[in-house]
């Protein structure tokens, strides 16, 4: 799906940072392997009958990876080659024009620490045949703190061709490198008349896992010029584009290939699942496999390790087990997650010379997770197996082949039984990542808290729309006349809203501290009782840096609210009434703004209220979307609850009330008003349910209903009627 788009933000990083974009000697080289090879697929310049009406048609598109090693360093080439027919004004709008700042620094698509050099190629060829080689490094303008990039002179019926070479290399440590794992589905947003995809590897001690999904076409072992390598293709014919849309899982339902590869000098001992034997492409992960390779990776460690756990569980009187698990959870959240964030961010903003804040150590992965807790539960007594899952956009657990899509976590063996997947800044020890919910996983038996035995197929609870509620409580009153709109705001979020919600609503600093006092814990300026000068530096250092991201957090609340109503707001506040970070609670927020000459129209003596909007804005399905092929994937079951109280202005009555009221429900979801006016305000609250995380195709025409009866009443008004 996001090939064309990675390539966009490539193209421009490129032009702008590698002088070699010029004519020199490997420049023309390149050229003339991309552009003179002789091989007729590279030269089409026609499209199917069936596509002259799209609006690009790619002709040509090859990827190509190649792994070699010598001594310490691997060298990696590879080339990304694209050749496209314009056939409509969107499209020369759509590939004209390229921007790049700041901001689009962190894509993460090709550029890493040992890259030695990148080269670029593009030429426009037009209908008449004439080829236009562009130097696109001259093309380049700066403007606003961005960076553009042209590529001129783009007519209808153009074919834009275009080369990105690289030539990486990167240092071997330990006997091991582990390459980028990569995952491509074959489609895209235009059709594609040929794809292929093509890894070179050398023999010897480069493991290649690799396979394609969802009915793509087999990967191939093709002869090489060279006796000493070995090569693997896929070839695509006649390819359509997919539309991508909202609530989608592309690697699930399209077409898809999925590789990595390994230079190791000692086999098997590695981050990523290997095969047996080099030479052999490993296409899948056995149960088997997955036992002995968590196995030589999971240890419980002796008592001392997680004795700061249990002396806080027996100082608080914690006796319950689950309680103990839960409440231990949090502690550690605080002691190896979260106040090494705070020394992080004190190191990124040159405040050096503290490697650990007062003792105690981070978890930086999962295994290491994972293995703590274990011990954990053997020192509390309380039965475990480990979980392998994999989130459900990348598909089942069945078609795993690259470690990078696992995620390892703990099942505890309550009537209810307890997940636990990782460490965050606001996990819950009673929800899992939403991505995972539902999902077949593997569950990994581990025999006297030592070695892991066996695997078993499991399935992971589901959380409901009555377990994830976001509810709002609004109220409006009129000011100035009709000319300010007075909004007070009172927002609850319980389960998978609650995570999301408390990331965006809680100051780091502000949680961080009510984590000391709940702790007992300290800074790592205050570590010792008498700061010594570098310490307070630190402090106040920090403390200085904590204001100004305090300041961009608010402003951040402003702004989301400016998008929530689509308008501009004024004197804005907000107040956390209940963090709800230790318990099941409700994270509860309350927030007042202003919003001036907005949602109101005079009509005569009356006013026109855009009520509707006070639940902001909603799913607008276009015209092009009511058709659906396929499958409906969202994060989770949710409800949201809108309660909005209105105060009718003194010598005005309501009317329209009647026809806000409205129930439309079925199986998939709902929607519901319930409005009235009482002692001179009006009320209604608008109820809208998304029944489950995951539908089929079949049940779009079901959502589709309440979908758009949520958006209708979105633009629903009434009129205050001058008495």
């Amino acid at each position: 799906m996001n090939d064309m788009k990675n390539f966009y933000f490539l193209l421009v990083f490129l032009c702008v940072v590698i002088s070699a974009c010029g004519q020199s000697k490997q420049v023309l080289e390149l050229q003339n392997q991309f552009w003179n090879s002789g091989d007729e697929r590279k030269e089409i310049k026609t499209v199917p009958e069936k596509w002259k009406g799209e609006s690009a048609v790619i002709l040509y598109l090859e990827e190509y990876f190649e792994y070699t090693n010598f001594a310490s360093k691997a060298f990696y080439p590879s080339y990304y080659h694209e050749r496209v027919l314009l056939q409509d004004k969107a499209a020369i709008e759509n590939f004209s024009e390229f921007s790049f700042g700041k901001e689009d620094k962190d894509f993460g698509l090709i550029f890493h620490s040992y890259q030695e050099k990148t080269i670029l190629g593009a030429k426009i060829i037009k209908p008449d045949g004439t080829e236009i080689i562009l130097n696109i490094d001259n093309e380049k303008v700066v403007q606003d703190d961005r960076i553009k990039v042209a590529i001129p002179n783009l007519e209808v019926g153009d074919i834009l061709d275009f080369f990105v070479y690289q030539d990486d290399y990167g240092v071997v440590y330990g006997g091991e490198k582990i390459f980028e794992a990569h995952e491509r589905v074959l489609s895209m947003e235009y059709p594609v008349v040929y794809r292929k995809l093509a890894i070179e590897l050398e023999k010897g001690r480069l493991y290649l896992n690799m396979d394609s999904y969802n009915d793509a076409p087999e990967i191939l072992e093709v002869p090489t010029d060279k006796n000493s390598r070995r090569r693997y293709m896929l070839e695509a014919n006649d390819i359509e584009k997919s539309d991508f849309p909202r609530w989608f899982y592309p690697l699930v339902e399209l077409p898809t290939v999925k590789f990595q590869v390994i230079y190791s000098v000692i086999g098997k001992n590695s981050d990523i699942f290997m095969g047996e034997n080099a030479a052999e492409r490993k296409t899948h992960v056995s149960p088997e496999e997955l036992v002995d390779y968590y196995d030589l990776r999971f240890k419980t460690y002796k008592s001392r390790s997680v004795a700061p756990v249990l002396d806080y569980l027996e100082e608080k009187e914690i006796t319950d087990k689950r309680e103990q698990l839960v409440q231990a959870l949090y502690f550690m959240r605080h002691r190896n997650y979260n106040r090494f964030i705070e020394l992080y961010l004190a190191r990124e903003n040159q405040i050096e010379g503290f490697d650990v804040p007062c003792g105690g150590y981070a978890f930086i992965d999962e295994d290491n997770f994972v293995n703590f807790m274990a011990s954990l539960g053997k020192e509390l007594e309380i039965d475990y197996d480990i979980v392998v899952a994999t989130p459900d956009f990348n598909g089942s657990i069945d078609d795993l082949l690259l470690a990078s899509n696992v995620s390892l976590g703990l099942r505890f063996n309550f009537p209810k039984p307890l997940y636990f997947f990782h460490i965050s800044s606001h996990v819950q020890a009673e929800l899992f990542p939403e991505n995972l919910e539902g999902t077949k996983v593997y569950l990994l038996g581990v025999k006297k808290n030592r070695k892991i035995e066996n695997a078993e197929i499991a399935v992971l609870p589901v959380t409901t729309a009555q377990d994830n509620i976001e509810k709002k409580m609004i109220a409006v009153n009129f000011r100035d006349g009709f000319n300010s709109i007075h909004i007070e705001r009172n927002l609850e979020f319980t389960g998978h809203f609650k995570i999301q919600e408390q990331g965006r609503w809680l100051f780091f600093d502000d949680y961080l501290n009510e984590e000391f006092e709940r702790f007992d814990s300290s800074h790592f300026y205050h570590c010792r009782k008498n700061q010594n000068r570098k310490e307070e530096e630190a402090e106040q250092k920090l403390k200085s840096f904590y204001a100004e991201i305090e300041k961009r957090h608010n402003e951040n609340l402003k702004e989301r609210i400016k998008n929530v109503y689509d308008v501009e707001t004024k004197d804005y506040a907000y107040e956390i009434k209940n963090s709800a970070r230790y318990s099941e609670e409700a994270l509860v927020v309350a927030d007042s703004f202003n919003i001036e000459n907005e949602f109101i129209r005079k009509a005569g003596p009356n006013y026109l209220f855009e009520l509707g909007k006070l639940i902001g804005g909603q799913v607008k399905i276009e015209k092009d979307e009511e058709e659906r092929v396929a499958n409906i994937d969202l994060d989770f079951a949710k409800t949201l609850i809108y309660n909005v109280e209105i105060s009718v202005p003194e010598g005005f009555e309501v009317v329209g009330v009647e026809k806000l009221n409205r129930t439309i429900t079925n199986e998939t979801g709902s929607f519901e008003v319930v409005a009235k006016v009482e002692n001179g305000i009006l009320k209604y609250t608008a109820t809208k349910i998304y029944a489950k995380p995951h539908y089929e195709a079949a049940e779009w025409g079901n959502m589709l209903v309440w979908l758009k009866a949520a958006h209708d009443f979105s633009q629903e008004k009434v009129m205050f009627k001058k008495l």
